[in-house]
């Protein structure tokens, strides 16, 4: 794995499981990894296309991605719950 992209997986791994921790939800994590793993690549993929830059090479990025992986579970932890009821 390119070293650029190690960033890129620990958020699209450790997003998920800290909102998994913190509030119990998403119920599935493994779920939640695979939609935050989509999310971040898409990101990943919009940042090097418009060529965003924040600061330093590559913040934009990553920003990006940690958006994308947090709206990505939040977006699953909802679907969970309209499904259960």
């Amino acid at each position: 794995m390119p070293p650029a992209l190690v960033p890129l997986a620990l958020v699209a791994v450790g997003v998920p499981a800290a909102v998994h921790a913190a509030l119990g939800r998403p119920r599935s994590l493994a779920r939640a990894w695979l939609l935050a793993v989509a999310a971040v690549a898409l990101a990943q993929a919009a940042g090097e296309l418009t060529g965003s830059r924040v600061g330093v090479l590559g913040d934009a990025q990553l920003f990006f991605a940690v958006v994308a992986a947090l709206g990505a579970v939040l977006a699953l932890a909802v679907a969970e719950r309209e499904r259960k009821r």
